[in-house]
């Protein structure tokens, strides 16, 4: 961590001890806060926590490359803001002056209760995580079907049908009793939709049966009774 602290400082800092020594100010809040964050980060990875070990890493790779035009900084520098929003309301006070009392009614430093607050916000990350459901997409199984591919089926000749219609001579009423019934539709609901009785409909599925057997014949065909 002092290492860190050097190269961040640009060599102002050679340990954590003389930061926090100074007192709190614009020019290093930023450093204190990022230095708090990996701090808590470290101490929760002894716990197997996966949000912090994530986080610390992000964290990491954030220090070294923010500087970068384009560069895109992690979740993990969110605990770091948390931590440099919570000192900066201090400016001018050193993170060993006493903040308050804690529940215990125990005297606590700003510094602890920056380490508090950081956590805090850790926990509410953690829950967050585990009400949310996520894919694993290092799985082949776990991946979700292509939302293209679901749709790409094989195309139906329609070619036979259409010249089968044609050839008995079908008029866009029976066309439409035909339809009705191929998409599960019962006589009286053909009744409703079409607004004819069912001595119509009876009279043209006769028609269309009897041009049909003398196109084809009655092999293989089901005749299909009114329904009621």
């Amino acid at each position: 961590m002092e290492m860190l602290v050097t190269k961040f400082s640009n060599g102002k800092y050679r340990n954590e001890g003389e930061l926090f020594d100074e007192p709190i100010s614009e020019e290093n809040v930023k450093l204190m806060g990022e230095m708090i964050a990996l701090q808590t980060l470290r101490t929760l990875k002894k716990y197997d926590w996966k949000i912090a070990d994530k986080y610390y890493i992000g964290l990491i790779k954030d220090l070294h490359h923010m500087g970068e035009i384009g560069y895109i900084v992690s979740d993990g520098y969110d605990v770091a803001q948390t931590a440099i929003c919570f000192l900066y309301q201090f400016i001018g006070r050193k993170v060993s002056d006493i903040y308050g009392k804690d529940r215990k009614g125990k005297e606590i430093t700003i510094k602890l209760a920056c380490y508090r607050e950081v956590d805090g916000e850790l926990c509410r990350y953690r829950r967050k995580m585990e009400k949310t459901s996520y894919i694993d997409f290092t799985s082949y199984k776990a991946l979700p079907m292509d939302p293209v591919n679901c749709f790409e089926h094989e195309q139906t000749d329609y070619s036979k049908y259409d010249a089968l219609l044609e050839a008995l001579h079908i008029t866009e009423l029976e066309l439409a009793i035909l339809n009705c019934y191929m998409n599960g539709m019962r006589q009286s609901e053909v009744c409703a939709e079409l607004g004819i009785g069912r001595g119509t409909i009876n009279f043209r599925k006769n028609s269309i049966r009897r041009r049909y057997y003398l196109c084809l014949g009655k092999r293989g065909i089901r005749v299909i009774k009114p329904q009621k």
